[in-house]
C-alpha cells in the first residue's frame, strides 16, 4: 500500500466528521471516495493533504508517517473550492508556482494537457467555473506528483470537458500516478475507479472493488448499491 489510513478521527466540536476511518490505497490505482454532502469525504481529503489535523489516528505513506515534505514533494491536490488569484493570467500563475516549487514541468505543456493553452494569456477573472477547475488540475500537475488527490475535479465542466479530463487522468494513471478521486457523479466512479471507499456519517461503510459492492447488493447500479449499503434506500432522505 502506498497510503495507509489508521483509525482516523476528526471532530468539529460535538460533531464527529470522521470516526475511526481505516483503509489502504494501492500504488498506481484509481481510488474513488463516495458519500453524501456532510458525510466526511472532504474532511478526509483535507486530513490526507494536511490541510486539517486529525485528533487521533495516523496516515502512512510508503510505510512511514506522512510528512509535510511528502505532501510538498509527492502530492498534487485539487480542492473543490479552488480559488486562484483573479488578477493574473493562467500562465503567470502557474509559472510563478513552478519556480517556487522547483518543478521541471513545462507550464505550456501543462496548460495544454488540461485544455487551457488557447486561454493561457487571459486574466483568470474572465474564466468560467469549468476553466478554473482546469487550472486547478494544472496546478496539481505542475510538480509531476506521484499522487493526485482530486475533490470534484469536473465541477463546472460540460460533457466534452469531462471526457477530456477523464482521458487525461487515465493517461496519467497508466504512467503510474496514483489517483484519489471524490465526486458525486456515480457513473464516473463506476467507469473510472478500480476500488472505492464509502464514507457515511463519518464512518467507512465499505472499501473494495465496485464489482464487489454490486455483487453484495445484487445490483447492476452503483447508485442503487450505494443506497443499500448506507441504508438510505429505506430512509427517504437526501442526507443534506
Amino acid at each position: 500500500m502506498i497510503i495507509e489510513i489508521k483509525q482516523l478521527n476528526k471532530a468539529y466540536g460535538k460533531f464527529r466528521a470522521l470516526d475511526s476511518v481505516d483503509f489502504g490505497i494501492q500504488e498506481g490505482e484509481i481510488f474513488g471516495i463516495l458519500g453524501l454532502n456532510g458525510a466526511g469525504k472532504t474532511t478526509f481529503i483535507r486530513c490526507l493533504v494536511h490541510f486539517l489535523r486529525p485528533e487521533k489516528g495516523a496516515i502512512y505513506f510508503n510505510g512511514k508517517i506522512l510528512s509535510d515534505s511528502d505532501i510538498h514533494r509527492d502530492f498534487g491536490y485539487l480542492p473543490e473550492d479552488f480559488q486562484p488569484p483573479l488578477n493574473l493570467t493562467a500562465f503567470e500563475f502557474l509559472n510563478f508556482l513552478k519556480y517556487s516549487r522547483g518543478s521541471a514541468v513545462s507550464v505550456r505543456e501543462c496548460l495544454e494537457w488540461v485544455g487551457l493553452s488557447r486561454d493561457s494569456k487571459k486574466r483568470i477573472q474572465a474564466y468560467s467555473r469549468g476553466m478554473i477547475q482546469r487550472l486547478g488540475l494544472a496546478l496539481a500537475l505542475i510538480k509531476d506528483p506521484r499522487v493526485l488527490v482530486l475533490d470534484e475535479p469536473i465541477l463546472g465542466l460540460d460533457l466534452a470537458g469531462q471526457r477530456q479530463i477523464f482521458g487525461l487522468l487515465r493517461k496519467l494513471n497508466k504512467e503510474g500516478k496514483t489517483i484519489i478521486l471524490s465526486t458525486h457523479i456515480f457513473p464516473h466512479i463506476e467507469n473510472f475507479c478500480r476500488r472505492i471507499g464509502i464514507i457515511h456519517k463519518g464512518a467507512l461503510r465499505f472499501t473494495g472493488a465496485v464489482e464487489e459492492l454490486l455483487l453484495k447488493h445484487h445490483s447492476d447500479s452503483l447508485e442503487d448499491a450505494f443506497l443499500k449499503e448506507t441504508g438510505l434506500n429505506n430512509e427517504g432522505g437526501n442526507g443534506e
